[in-house]
């Protein structure tokens, strides 16, 4: 990583500037799936809302998938690039896993839509929009992975603000093609995933349209995969964390109170992907700063990065906490269209469910600084235990115990427990690092 200086005052600036763009260029990413919602809530109905929900978490494996690829390839090439080594066979074995992850889903998204939509719990009305939701989703996928590859690498050749920029014009893009294809043409569910499929066409154009540091290279290409997967599994398992958070629900909704409750969980749960995406920039932002700083040997700008990535995440997560206590109503209000059930389950769960990110915001910060130091096992460690390993438990426990008010406290729960175990990774990660 290129520096201007030693300063703590050039580093603080440097952060906030990375920080700042990411958190934007992801804000400007999740925009586009409230907008669905919005849509989809106010012109479509509940069933096609319901359907929205059971087929988000196959879009949280897509995206997950590129996460790996792209954060998992960006960390190693910025790794080389500092130590003086060419980085391009990073690049090129991202695009060889690409390649190979979107056969997959394209071969899904053509064969199997509707058996993974009564698998996802879709029945009755529900089924068609969920099978519509489900293929186009997945016969779109190379463009999200591509997408996702050329971001992140365009965010570690140091040019934040195109990472930032591509981001966002593909959000406004889809959000315009939303309300044509949706409101002006009544094209219904399929115009509603249409335009999120088409959507990362602008990202790609942007992040092509730069001068780029990364050029495919096949020399030692192979070798760079399994540093891809041990870089990028973190980020991967923390998107499948919201994905595993909504089958999990779902299917405990559906069983305590109905399709109801899962339309009441999808308003909560799109919502929550703006306040996660938010604070998954600000440790993406934060990520190539770690693995320059850990490259070039800087233990003390790396413990001054941690620290400032800690106090950012406390104070978005509380700022989102607030305001889902003090303005529950409101924001459901937005996609609920007056519907009195729907309401009444929607706004006690969005201010007990939003309590989690008083805590997600550092684990998410925690798990990047591992994966960006090389530090595999103690990242994948807090992103099962948040994911998987804890939710489940809790959200079985909690549901068993307080039934649909209940539920909304697991994640809260599984948060609060994986923070813990962060910090003390932390501390022990720190103390070898004194050590040597």
């Amino acid at each position: 990583m290129r520096r201007r200086g030693r300063g703590g005052t050039t580093m603080l600036r440097t952060y906030l500037r990375f920080v700042l763009q990411s958190v934007l260029g992801m804000l400007g990413l999740s925009v586009y799936i409230l907008a669905d919602t919005f849509f989809i809530a106010n012109y479509i109905g509940a069933d096609a809302l319901t359907a929205l929900n059971l087929a988000l978490p196959v879009y949280g494996v897509i995206n997950g998938a590129g996460l790996l690829i792209g954060i998992g390839g960006a960390t190693r090439y910025t790794i080389r690039r500092t130590r003086g080594e060419p980085g391009g066979a990073a690049f090129s074995a991202s695009l060889l896993l690409g390649a190979g992850a979107a056969l997959l889903f394209v071969l899904i998204g053509l064969f199997l839509p509707e058996r993974l939509a009564r698998l996802l719990g879709a029945s009755g009305g529900v089924l068609a929009p969920t099978t519509t939701y489900l293929q186009v989703c997945c016969l779109f996928a190379p463009l999200f992975l591509l997408n996702n590859i050329l971001v992140s690498f365009t965010r570690n050749d140091e040019a934040p603000g195109f990472g930032m920029a591509a981001m966002l014009v593909g959000s406004f893009a889809n959000i315009a093609m939303d309300w044509y294809l949706v409101c002006v043409a009544g094209m219904g569910i399929f115009g509603a995933v249409l335009a999120t499929g088409m959507s990362p066409v602008f990202g790609i154009v942007i992040c092509l349209c730069r001068r780029r540091g990364f050029r495919p290279n096949t020399a030692g290409m192979l070798r760079e995969i399994p540093q891809i997967f041990g870089a990028g599994f973190s980020a991967f398992v923390g998107e499948l964390s919201s994905t595993v958070v909504i089958l999990i629900f779902n299917y405990l909704l559906l069983a305590l109170s109905g399709n109801t409750a899962v339309a009441a969980y999808g308003i909560i749960a799109n919502v929550a992907l703006v306040a996660t995406a938010m604070l998954t920039g600000a440790a993406q932002g934060a990520q190539p700063l770690f693995s320059g700083a850990f490259a070039g040997g800087d233990a003390a700008a790396l413990r001054r990065l941690t620290r400032w990535g800690i106090c950012v995440a406390l104070l978005l997560g509380a700022g989102f906490a607030a305001l889902a206590l003090l303005l529950p109503e409101t924001v459901v209000s937005v996609f609920s269209r007056g519907d009195a059930a729907l309401t009444a389950l929607a706004v006690p769960g969005l201010t007990l469910y939003f309590t989690n990110y008083l805590f997600s915001g550092v684990n998410l910060l925690l798990t990047a600084r591992f994966a960006a130091t090389e530090r595999a096992r103690p990242a994948a460690v807090l992103s099962l235990l948040r994911g998987v390993v804890l939710v489940i438990p809790c959200a079985l426990l909690c549901a068993a115990a307080g039934g649909v008010t209940g539920l909304w406290l697991a994640v809260p729960a599984a948060e609060l427990l994986t923070l813990l175990t962060g910090l003390w990774l932390l501390r022990r990660a720190a103390m070898q690092l004194a050590r040597t």
